[in-house]
């Protein structure tokens, strides 16, 4: 008998170390340095903390201005997901092709309980293919947050530099458990 969920979860992929760290540490010195400043971040049916509560920013090229170090980040984060790309083609599925990804840095708090229940990436207004979830900081410095993709039985607490990557589509619902204590920090990255 065929196990479906099996089956699909095949089209993940988890890669260990896959992020230098010094791009790790440009990031985190770089993009979370005012993190104060950023804004509650909304689902595509707009604000709600019931359904997630995390604060995000993105990194747009048109955006970056003057800002040396933001370019580096910039220009590493796309080398980057054509690397991750084409290690999902070559181990995953060999129809995957993409033009466009975004990065948006995502911040959560336990002392707010920072959470995101079920949810799938792909939506009308946002046709994404791949979904990257990358690991800013160290597992240990946080307690609960565990990401959960495809209703899975066990969560993964992903580590500084690690890679947990899967389709955007209806077929992979993913959340992140509530915080309890400390702050999880992530990147996500989309293509398009």
């Amino acid at each position: 008998m065929l196990n479906l969920k099996k089956e699909v979860l095949q089209y993940s992929l988890i890669i260990k170390d896959a992020m230098k760290p010094s791009l790790v540490n440009l990031i985190n010195e770089e993009i979370y340095r005012n993190v104060d400043d950023w804004e509650k971040a909304s689902t595509a049916s707009g604000l709600n903390e019931k359904i997630r509560t995390v604060k995000s920013t993105s990194l747009y090229e048109k955006d970056i201005g003057n800002s040396i170090s933001r370019r580096i980040i910039f220009n590493d984060l796309k080398r980057f997901t054509s690397t991750i790309e084409n290690e999902y083609r070559e181990k995953i599925s060999s129809w995957y092709f993409s033009n466009n990804n975004y990065f948006e840095f995502l911040y959560y708090e336990g002392k707010n309980g920072g959470h995101y229940d079920y949810h799938t990436d792909y939506f009308k207004d946002a046709p994404r293919a791949l979904t990257l979830l990358i690991g800013l900081n160290d597992p240990k410095e946080y307690e609960g947050g565990e990401l959960f993709v495809q209703n899975a039985e066990k969560g993964i607490k992903i580590g500084r530099g690690d890679v947990v990557c899967f389709p955007s589509n209806f077929m992979f619902p993913h959340s992140v458990v509530p915080l309890t204590k400390g702050t999880r920090k992530v990147l996500v990255i989309w293509t398009e």
